[in-house]
């Protein structure tokens, strides 16, 4: 029988007995006892000799090791409180400096004792012969700050991390892991896949012209489940979607595009904009008034005093929330400035999630996935959809549909699309000189808000200045709409 399955069979008699192991033991200790306990004696002696071991053993047991460990901070409080009673006769004859002196001493003695309790209890859970848990987590910690790899050996020999060899077999380990569950999880084509560039500057201590800084450039992706997608067979529309794409070269429907009509259609049958039987006003124009009332209670001067009967805005088609578990992909040193750098990327996140082409001849048939039915999405920044679409026109002639990317569709994130409308507005409204020459441009009023970056609106400015000034002036506007009514 080993050591847990006695140590559970105690725990059972004890608490069939209406005791715990630690009021077992604070009671052996604590209990003063006659000469004729001479049994007694022994056991507290002993307990006492194996104080070490016993520690050991109840904290290697995960029942015990919380409330030991919560135990042995207790004993060690109350002997320092003891340890502070007893000598409180001698501090009343103390200077009022030297005894502050001593109070801060037995503080900061008292916090390394606890200090030394934790980290003995840390390192006693964690006392495994095959593994060390604080061992290895502080030696990957070391391998990812890329500490030199002297300073490691040092720490290695000290005991205080793990081997070199064994951190190699650890990341290794890990490695294959990862590639599992990136394979596992893009072959069930219930995932999307991100991706962005990322600089690295691998500087040196003391460059030369042989050895100089490097700047890298390279690639970072991850996998994000599509939340709601039961059935794989919603993503089978690749070649239904082809065959109505305008870049299709053989395309069998006449593509006339999206007008202005196909926009009013498109508004006459929202139902967001459409007043609901029995209600006053449409889902949009009360989302407009929530707007309205946030404006003229937080900014405005006279409705205060109403900001806590603000209510949050009614939802519409409310997206339930759902914890979103991404599987971090490779690292790629590629440049995604370029086209086709963009291709590389793809049949790069392809190669790792076992998605592919059976007609190609690194297609593993025991493993892959056939992709050319499906759609995968794709999500990057504004610069990414931009390289796509030129990717998927200038491979539109390709023979297979992997090699023509009909199976990209690329979705754009809310940060993003708030940068396109954005950049919009900018378009529309302060771009054109002819349109800022109006009293009531665009131009005129945030030149009245911010008179001190009147410059800067011409040179196309960030998203975060063109987003404050919208802010700004809906602002403004609404209040003065609001007087102008009222007057």
């Amino acid at each position: 029988m080993d050591n847990h399955s006695v140590l559970n069979n105690i725990l059972s008699c004890l608490s069939d007995n209406g005791y715990t192991i630690l009021t077992l033991l604070s009671d052996v200790l604590s209990r003063q006892y006659t000469l004729e306990d001479q049994r007694v004696q022994l056991v507290r002696e002993e307990v006492e000799c194996d104080a070490l071991g016993i520690c050991a053993h109840l904290l290697s047991h995960i029942p015990t090791a919380a409330p030991v460990t919560t135990w042995a901070l207790q004993i060690t409080q109350s002997a320092l409180d003891s340890s502070e009673l007893d000598s409180e006769p001698e501090e009343e004859d103390m200077p009022p400096r030297k005894r502050a002196r001593k109070d801060v001493l037995s503080r900061n003695t008292a916090i390394q004792v606890i200090k030394c309790v934790v980290c003995i209890s840390i390192v006693l859970q964690s006392a495994n012969e095959n593994c060390n848990h604080l061992q290895s987590i502080f030696r990957i910690f070391i391998h990812s700050a890329n500490v030199p790899q002297r300073v490691a050996e040092v720490l290695a020999h000290a005991g205080l991390t793990i081997s070199i060899k064994s951190i190699h077999r650890a990341v290794k380990s890990m490695s294959i892991d990862s590639a599992h569950k990136i394979k596992t999880g893009l072959c069930s084509l219930k995932m999307a896949v991100a991706y962005d560039n990322f600089d690295i500057n691998f500087k040196t201590l003391e460059p030369t012209l042989a050895h100089q800084s490097s700047f890298v450039s390279a690639m970072s992706a991850t996998a994000v489940p599509l939340i709601g997608v039961d059935n794989i067979d919603a993503l089978c529309c690749s070649e239904a979607l082809w065959r109505v794409d305008p870049r299709n070269p053989s395309l069998s429907v006449l593509h006339t595009g999206i007008d202005d009509f196909d926009l009013l259609r498109f508004h006459l049958t929202d139902t967001y904009d459409h007043q609901p039987p029995g209600m006053e006003f449409s889902l949009r124009c009360k989302a407009f008034a929530w707007h309205v009332c946030e404006i003229l209670i937080n900014h405005g001067q006279y409705f205060g005093y109403l900001s806590n009967k603000l209510v949050t805005p009614e939802t519409v088609l409310r997206i339930p929330v759902s914890k979103t578990e991404q599987v971090p992909m490779r690292s790629m040193k590629i440049k995604q400035s370029s086209v086709d750098g963009n291709i590389e990327v793809m049949e790069n996140l392809l190669h790792q999630g076992g998605l592919g082409d059976p007609t190609e001849l690194d297609f593993e048939s025991n493993g892959d996935v056939d992709i050319l039915d499906f759609v995968l999405w794709v999500h990057g920044n504004l610069l990414t959809k931009e390289r796509l679409n030129t990717v998927q026109d200038s491979q539109c002639i390709e023979d297979t549909p992997k090699n023509c990317f009909q199976f990209v569709i690329f979705v754009l994130g809310l940060f993003h699309y708030k940068m396109a409308c954005v950049d919009a507005l900018w378009r529309t409204y302060l771009q054109v000189k002819e349109g800022c020459e109006d009293v009531n441009s665009t131009y005129q009023h945030v030149g009245i808000l911010q008179p001190q970056e009147t410059g800067l609106m011409m040179t196309k400015p960030g998203f975060c200045w063109m987003h404050d000034v919208v802010h700004h002036k809906l602002c403004a506007v609404i209040l003065e709409c609001w007087c102008k009514e009222l007057s």
